[in-house]
């Protein structure tokens, strides 16, 4: 297999692992957060586990596989069972987004330790066992930041806007709701033209790569310990 043919299978490779072992991780800790909030509907249903079937949503899925954006069904949540309901919003909204930004940045220390390590370099070149791993976690790395970064667009229904809603006032809560069905096809519209706006003018492009260079930051770390620069 050369280079191209592999580069190829590890990049669905990596988007496989996305939704097996990431998903279900960014899923569970939105569950978590609801639970730590108050409100255990997702545990009571089952929903806080590492089993993969149990979050896969058939079209997100399908999604994740061939453009690399997607999501996974929705957590059953409650947000009347919680005390404070502004917070628990809050929370549940951070939770998905943190959680691949941290997956990022465990992504690129692995990936760091491969390339500046003498040792596992050494062992690196290309077509060997730690070049794929690299490749895959740098795949993993980039798949997370994209979501994360997508999801946090201020946008309904994105965690972005659940987020910057809990500080809006009382006015713009009731125009919100009061115009809700227009808002989210406008809403829908705007995301959906954010992927196919060209990358020069695409304010999408340049926020992925502001995250991307946030995570990469809190990985750089671990060139210094070689006495590289990250």
């Amino acid at each position: 297999m050369n280079e191209s043919s592999m580069s190829f299978f590890l990049t669905y490779f990596a988007r496989a692992l996305m939704l097996l072992l990431v998903m279900p991780v960014t899923n569970s800790m939105r569950g978590l957060a609801a639970k730590w909030m108050g409100d255990d509907t997702a545990d009571k249903q089952g929903r806080i586990t590492l089993n993969p079937f149990v979050h896969l949503d058939l079209l997100g899925s399908l999604m994740i596989m061939l453009i690399g954006f997607g999501w996974s069904k929705p957590m059953p949540i409650n947000y009347a069972n919680m005390k404070n309901r502004k917070a628990g919003i809050i929370a549940v909204s951070a939770a998905g987004p943190l959680t691949h930004f941290v997956s990022a940045i465990i992504c690129y220390i692995i990936v760091f330790f491969i390339e500046y390590s003498p040792s596992l370099s050494a062992m690196a070149g290309t077509g060997s066992m730690l070049w794929c791993i690299g490749f895959i976690l740098q795949i993993l790395a980039s798949v997370n930041v994209c979501i994360g970064t997508i999801n946090l667009i201020p946008l309904p229904p994105m965690d972005g806007f659940q987020i910057i809603n809990q500080f809006m006032g009382q006015k713009f809560h009731r125009w919100y709701f009061a115009n809700y069905a227009n808002i989210q096809r406008v809403s829908t519209l705007l995301i959906f033209a954010l992927f196919f706006l060209p990358d020069p003018i695409n304010p999408l492009r340049y926020l992925i790569a502001f995250f991307n260079s946030l995570t990469v930051l809190a990985a750089s770390w671990v060139p210094l310990l070689f006495g590289a620069r990250g």
